[in-house]
């Protein structure tokens, strides 16, 4: 028995369960990292954030690295850092976008005076996790007057060579003749669903350079993709230049449940509103656009990205950010002009951007542009600009000190009243496929990558009550998807092992190996009173068992849910099953699975008042070894029937899975 040193309580440590399977949500958290430094690694500024999360979980956050605090000409790189748990920890920062020698200059920069030979401005940066190649797309622009394209396939790592994509834009030039164009900033999408599936979509806008800092006037539109990223054709002008809408450019795009694409797009119009239109495919037959009253306009970038879908999750939530300020601290708040860009804030909406209900401030000081992204366990990410709070002596409309990591979860944004739901049919960002078998719902979530040699090990999670597995086996359950697992489950209801639901769990087994050409041997994954149904599995038939990992699990039907309960469900009396418990009890059913020689790991808290230890896994552990079994038993202490990451985050058991079922 391995006996675990005390874990301290980390963020999401939920409270005990009150019956079993019944856990409460995780508690509010929020936390934030700097992940950039004005003045810092050779430039004045770093500015024009950016954020995604790729197909595997490796997160990317870019910006420009600008040489001089002047403005948005002049000497500009492109930074990246990347993360590979989730925004936790970063790796050293990599310029992805530097350009030797001498750029020509944009004709109406240098009619300002704003930018010169050898200044070699790279701006706007967008990036786009394709969900179905496992790629990144990388597009970004060089003097405003020329885009380009490259690609990862490695998570970042390394990127190809550019190729100019400009030749999309020079179709614009009949219709709106630009001197001027930029790519997002932000994010761009790939289409979810709907008939342009997989379709990337990453909204631009353009100016004809004649007004102030040659940005102005401006409109917006998209381009988009429809192979990956090959070859790249325009849409249609989304937003002109026109009465209401003045000066229309930075934009932010959502798909939203219908099928349809939705822009979000900043402007200078007197409203102080966001603009909002929307294409049945995020390129042609823009709606009339129209200022959306709740969101804010202090004429800054914002951000925003779906946080879930319907029917996949339990609500359709969409994410916005931006400055929620119409003040200026000198006094000079007039229509059109710009105002302090501080008060940073969440917001989110249920009703596919039509309204707002929910608003919570990220950062009250001075903060700007921002990003967000979506982690696969639910966890919400805002990279964004972030001013130094001794600024505001000097009344100054903004202040760009450091890009900043913010982490979070829905329940501080909503101040705990809206959680995830944990019956929701979980795909960790994976294909899942949902079918019956012998009437019953099933499901298998295919991986991210494909097994070592064209293998197809996979899990088999027990208990699917109320569609689970849910958010909280993300860690487990993602890392193994990553690593080629197939994950595969299916709900019997609370049949508590009897006879009919071991029928149907071997038929599932058949049928899912069949169909799917799954590995002969499984891993069976056995939380709580999973075990019933997986331990009278793996007895009935052991040589389709590869390991069998536990996570506090039911041992015993005198400990979990008692005679009296499951007499019922095996058509019994309390007495009948007493005295058949040796045909149906895992405890007392183990000498087959001994014999066979299947490892076993569990993983129990010895405070378990639900599934107490020495009833379930000790009892176990201890008649496995007797028959000469191998089993190792890992004690949490001070640890009950809850979410603490000791059950749920635990390398051992990862370990344990991927080395048995090979």
């Amino acid at each position: 028995m391995t006996v675990m040193k005390p874990v301290p309580f980390l963020r999401w440590l939920c409270l005990v369960a009150l019956t079993l399977g019944s856990v409460s949500a995780a508690p509010p958290f929020i936390e934030k990292i700097d992940l950039f430094e004005s003045g810092k690694e050779d430039y004045a500024i770093y500015r024009i954030p950016g954020i995604t999360v790729t197909k595997k979980g490796t997160v990317l956050v870019w910006c420009e690295a600008r040489k001089n605090a002047k403005g948005d000409w002049g000497p500009i790189d492109v930074m990246m850092r990347r993360s590979t748990d989730g925004g936790k920890t970063w790796l050293p920062r990599q310029c992805i976008v530097h350009v030797e020698g001498e750029l020509p200059v944009n004709s109406v920069a240098a009619a300002q005076n704003l930018d010169k030979p050898g200044d070699n401005t790279a701006n706007n940066p967008v990036a786009i996790a394709d969900r179905e190649t496992g790629a990144v797309h990388f597009l970004y622009c060089l003097e405003y007057c020329r885009c380009f394209y490259m690609r990862s396939d490695d998570e970042g790592v390394t990127w190809s060579k550019p190729v100019e994509i400009t030749a999309t834009f020079e179709q614009f030039r009949k219709e709106y003749d630009w001197k001027v164009i930029a790519t997002g900033p932000d994010h761009g999408i790939q289409l979810t669903h709907g008939p342009h599936k997989g379709r990337l979509v990453v909204p631009i806008w353009m100016s004809l350079g004649t007004g102030s800092h040659a940005h102005r006037p401006s409109v917006t539109s998209t381009i988009y993709s429809d192979d990956h990223g090959k070859t790249w054709q325009r849409g249609e002008i989304a937003i002109p230049d026109k009465p209401p809408y003045r000066y229309p450019n930075e934009t932010v795009v959502v798909q939203l449940t219908n099928g349809n694409v939705l822009l979000n797009a900043r402007s200078e119009s007197d409203a102080h509103r966001r603009i909002q239109t929307n294409s049945k495919d995020g390129a042609t037959g823009w709606t009339k656009p129209v200022f959306n009253d709740q969101l804010l306009e202090p004429i800054c970038m914002g951000s925003i990205i779906r946080f879930s879908r319907k029917p996949d999750n339990d609500k359709n939530r969409i994410i916005f950010a931006n400055p929620h300020n119409l003040d200026r601290r000198d006094g000079k708040a007039k229509e059109g002009v710009s105002r302090d860009r501080r008060n940073l804030s969440i917001k989110l909406s249920y009703d596919e951007c039509k309204t707002w209900p929910v608003n919570k401030v990220l950062e009250p000081g001075y903060s700007a542009y921002s990003d967000l992204a979506v982690l696969r366990d639910g966890t919400i990410l805002c990279f964004y600009e972030r001013g130094r709070a001794g600024d505001a002596t000097a009344k100054k409309p903004t202040s760009y000190a450091y890009l900043t990591l913010a982490r979070f979860n829905l329940e501080w944004l909503t101040d705990g009243k809206d959680v995830p739901a944990l019956d929701q049919r979980t795909n960790y960002g994976a294909q899942r496929d949902n079918f019956e078998v012998t009437g019953c719902e099933a499901f298998v979530i295919h991986p991210f990558n494909p097994g070592p040699g064209g293998t197809k090990p996979w899990v088999w999670y027990a208990p699917t009550i109320g569609h689970h597995p849910s958010t909280v086996n993300t860690w487990l359950l993602s890392r193994l998807l990553t690593n080629g697992f197939y994950v595969a489950g299916i709900y019997i209801g609370e049949t508590f092992a009897n006879p009919q639901s071991r029928e149907q769990f071997a038929a599932f087994y058949r049928h899912v190996t069949k169909t799917y050409g799954l590995a002969p041997k499984v891993c069976l994954l056995a939380q709580s009173r999973g075990g019933l149904n997986h331990y009278n599995f793996a007895a009935d038939h052991p040589d389709w068992v590869a390991c069998i990992a536990g996570i506090y699990t039911v041992g015993d039907l005198r400990s979990y849910p008692g005679l009296k309960r499951a007499a019922p469900v095996y058509h019994m009396s309390e007495a009948e099953l007493d005295g058949q418990l040796a045909k149906h009890n895992p405890v007392e059913r183990l000498a087959p699975i001994a014999k066979a020689k299947i490892p076993i790991l569990h993983i129990h808290g010895d405070s378990d008042k639900v599934v107490p230890l020495e009833k379930n896994s000790q009892a176990i552990c201890d008649r496995y070894r007797a028959l000469g079994g191998p089993m190792e038993l890992v004690v949490v202490p001070g640890q009950g029937h809850n979410f603490h990451t000791a059950f749920f985050e635990s390398e051992k058991m990862l370990d344990f899975i991927m080395r048995h079922s090979k």
